[in-house]
């Protein structure tokens, strides 16, 4: 295949894409899809109906809600507290910092905390089912 520059293109000109490799020049093609059998409409609604599947759904729901629960809750109480509980919060905490600042700096920490928890659950425990579940509907479309 011949590769041609867009209306108005010089190779010479400074647009970055001139600049990428040519099999992405200006776009890679997206000519063929992957060549395997896929599984049936059948397959995937006995998969969803299956136990491993629910249990999937399960342990996902099980850690999701209740941590996005908690964070929301404390994030809206640090909110609350500083509209309603203002001289608490300007409490001096240390420095020039207040009990106001310092909860609403632990914030940040508070959702990296919750990412990773998720994280480390996916990693362990919804990843591994996920493939398992993955690899039997793959082996069975080809078989």
């Amino acid at each position: 295949m011949t590769e041609t520059l867009p209306a108005g293109h010089t190779p010479e000109s400074e647009d970055p894409e001139y600049h990428l490799p040519k099999d992405h020049w200006p776009l890679p093609e997206l000519t063929t899809l992957e060549d395997h059998p896929h599984p049936t409409l059948n397959r995937y609604v006995a998969t969803r109906d299956g136990a491993e599947f629910q249990q999937l759904r399960a342990l996902f729901r099980n850690f999701a809600f209740p941590t996005v629960a908690a964070v929301v809750v404390w994030y809206f109480l640090y909110v609350l507290a500083s509209t309603y509980a203002v001289d608490a919060m300007s409490t001096p905490a240390f420095g020039a910092l207040n009990l106001g600042m310092v909860v609403g700096l632990a914030q940040f920490p508070t959702t990296w905390f919750a990412t990773w928890l998720y994280l480390r659950h996916a990693n362990r425990r919804l990843d591994p089912l996920a493939a398992s579940l993955r690899a039997q509907l793959e082996g069975e479309a080809q078989a």
